[in-house]
């Protein structure tokens, strides 16, 4: 586990880009970036109400 430690972000980067080619190739370039706005918007969502507590 020591060499995933220390290559954790090239090969987390790696199967990212390696999943984003995949969705790009199986569903269409403005189809991946729906989803890919999709998911930021919501991260940021997620971001801005556990940062504020406005659930808690």
């Amino acid at each position: 586990m020591e060499w995933f430690k220390k290559y954790q972000y090239p090969i987390l980067s790696g199967l990212a880009g390696i999943i984003l080619a995949c969705f790009i190739l199986s569903f269409g370039f403005f189809k991946t970036l729906f989803v890919l706005i999709c998911a930021t918007l919501g991260a940021g969502i997620g971001y801005y109400i556990q940062k504020n507590n406005i659930f808690k």
